[in-house]
């Protein structure tokens, strides 16, 4: 007999992933949301593990979806965009650069640039 529960894992697993990267979340930022430990995220993704309901649903409500789209067939989930991945850490740097941007402004000094060529 085939090993469908592999295949079910192997389908979830890509689905987590696929999900997590269109809202631009880093394992272990689902891994926080969902309060699992960020490797345990990693091998569902692989589909190593057998996971249980509870926790695919934990999963499911981190990503704001119903838990059934874990278990979509892969052309019923939006695939991934091809933009980078802006986490949480990168939106922090960001807005600490227009902090400081703002800041030059309104002291009416000028930002050196540089070339990098």
């Amino acid at each position: 007999m085939r090993d469908n529960g592999r295949a079910v894992r192997l389908r979830v697993g890509l689905n987590v992933r696929n999900l997590r990267i269109s809202r631009g979340l880093s394992q272990e930022r689902l891994a926080e949301r969902a309060k699992r430990p960020h490797k345990y995220i990693g091998q569902v993704e692989r589909g190593e593990i057998n996971v249980t309901v509870n926790k695919l649903a934990a999963i499911a409500a981190a990503l704001s979806v119903d838990i059934s789209e874990l278990f979509a067939g892969a052309a019923e989930i939006e695939p991934p965009s091809r933009l980078p991945v802006i986490d949480d850490r990168d939106i922090d740097l960001i807005e600490r650069a227009l902090r400081v941007v703002e800041r030059l402004k309104q002291s009416g000094r000028t930002i050196a640039r540089t070339s990098n060529s």
